[in-house]
């Protein structure tokens, strides 16, 4: 079923600015549900409204990713050349930060440890130095990158001062300055052994970017802008070019990013497939089938901040037979914790 705009004239906020650009994703592709069938006519009138009310919402922040095959096939046992098997594992799985698909130590931003932090601010400090360096189009960035954020690179040549600060924080700050450094961390070094156990996922706000990156699959979501209730987190992610609440805390923080044109938000372990809309193969849209499901008496407000109702029973021998993953994570609105898969 293709969308075409007299479809969704009734859907305001998919018209708007903010709406736009995934308001040109739908009409110009074919939506599908997980098995690749047509949608019935009561599930395009859904998703129409879902979306445009998550586009409405002041709270939500609409998100994609591009990926590749090689990336799909080291997750699941599937690629974009099975789409309705790699459906079956986006939505039910999501996609994993690569500290997910093997069992080597990684860095956990929720060691407060004064040791823990020395070990973020000297990986930071050198791969700050090592991008910097030749005559790629990349090291030329961040060779800018330096120059634009000089007193914050320099910073990391007096890690013992920055362990004495760090020290008189509070735990959950500390927290939020591991995350943060980190997040640049994964920004900035796309070859060496971080990325191998990196704690993020990288997606973008500029559609066109996220497609850039590869042209096999794009997954398409959204992040909440604040939590629902007072003490109650939704998913932590990292927006790199807003690092204020760090500097409030007096410790360095970044005045732009490495590559600002890519608008990165970073999501801290993967992308919960509670929190997917669905994600384009050529011209096919797989809308998840959470969004039908949806009770109709749910508030958005709800929706937009703790996500879809998955069914995940059943989820460690989901996937021991159908993705590759080592290890998973699980949040429960305070905290992130991972898990071995003790089959796989």
């Amino acid at each position: 079923m293709h969308l075409i705009e007299q479809d969704l004239l009734k859907y305001e906020n998919l018209r708007t600015a903010k709406g736009q650009p995934f308001f040109s994703v739908l009409s110009s592709s074919e939506l599908v549900n997980k098995n690749g069938g047509d949608l019935t006519q009561t599930e395009s009138e859904k998703l129409c409204e879902f979306l445009d009310q998550l586009i409405g919402s002041q709270n939500s922040t609409i998100i994609a990713r591009g990926e590749s095959d090689e990336n799909l096939k080291n997750q699941y046992n599937f690629d974009t050349e099975n789409p309705e098997l790699l459906a079956e594992c986006i939505f039910m799985a999501g996609e994993k930060g690569r500290m997910c698909w093997n069992e080597k130590k990684f860095i956990d931003p929720d060691d407060t440890s004064s040791d823990n932090f020395r070990s973020i601010c000297e990986t930071l400090k050198k791969y700050i130095k090592e991008e910097c360096k030749g005559d790629t189009k990349k090291a030329k960035k961040m060779r800018v990158f330096y120059l634009r954020n000089k007193q914050f690179c320099d910073a990391f040549n007096s890690i013992d001062s920055l362990v004495c600060k760090y020290e008189k924080l509070l735990d959950n700050d500390k927290k939020m300055v591991n995350l943060y450094y980190l997040s640049i961390v994964h920004t900035i070094d796309n070859s060496s052994e971080y990325k191998e156990v990196s704690n993020f996922v990288s997606t973008s706000t500029n559609f066109s970017v996220a497609k850039n990156f590869s042209n096999y699959a794009t997954i398409y979501g959204w992040v909440p802008r604040r939590p629902m209730r007072k003490g109650i987190k939704s998913i932590d992610f990292v927006v790199i070019k807003y690092g204020s609440n760090v500097k409030k805390l007096k410790m360095p923080s970044c005045e732009t990013p490495a590559f600002p044109k890519q608008k990165e938000i970073a999501l801290r372990c993967g992308i919960l497939p509670h929190f997917i809309i669905g994600f384009n193969i050529g011209q096919k849209f797989y809308v998840n089938p959470a969004i039908f499901n949806s009770p109709n008496d749910r508030e958005m407000d709800d929706i937009v901040c703790n996500g879809l109702i998955i069914d995940q029973t059943d989820f460690e021998e989901f996937c021991n037979k159908y993705t590759k993953f080592k290890r998973y994570y699980t949040f429960d609105g305070n905290k992130y914790e991972m898990h071995v898969l003790k089959n796989n």
